[in-house]
């Protein structure tokens, strides 16, 4: 699987799902269902390179704004909201955090811009598809979670500053 095929799933997902984000882990799901065993184990690796590749100070900021806080399971499921989104919303938030001022919708804010159950999908699939347990899934060659997220840290009195957009709107 490739990072094209990877995003269309997500898309196809949420677009089947009209916005509502537990409509859309089912959708991936039957998606996922239809793939083979190899592709699924694909697409969990692919998922969990951008779950790591988000795992920044800059974007657990903007998290912070949006939410009014912002606990490390409650970055987790941010995280997993983004990569929801699809492909521009996840990249545009890397490079510019600021930028999800005018990429989150009114159907987002509803759900606090978090969704919890993404990083099970793709193994929740493997397994219904091979019949093994969970601690059977190949191991992801990314690894585990480094020990702190990539970038400047920042304080809670640092975050109007860095990110006036969304303190704007969600402040």
């Amino acid at each position: 699987m490739d990072t094209i095929a990877f995003w269309k799933l997500i898309d196809e997902s949420r677009q089947a799902s009209e916005g509502d984000p537990e409509r859309q882990l089912e959708e991936l799901g039957a998606l996922l269902d239809a793939l083979s065993a190899q592709e699924i184990v694909e697409f969990e690796n692919m998922f969990d390179a951008h779950f790591q590749s988000s795992y920044t100070w800059p974007l657990w900021g903007a998290a912070y704004v949006i939410g009014g806080g912002c606990s490390d399971d409650g970055f987790d499921y941010f995280r997993c909201w983004l990569i929801s989104r699809g492909e521009k919303t996840f990249h545009a938030a890397l490079t510019r955090p600021d930028e999800l001022a005018f990429l989150i919708d009114e159907s987002d804010e509803e759900v606090d811009c978090q969704v919890e159950g993404w990083q099970s999908v793709g193994i929740d699939a493997w397994c219904r598809k091979t019949g093994l347990e969970y601690s059977a899934f190949p191991s992801s060659p990314s690894g585990a979670q480094s020990d702190g997220p990539l970038g400047d840290e920042w304080s809670e009195e640092d975050l109007d500053r860095l990110y006036p957009k969304l303190t704007k709107r969600f402040g």
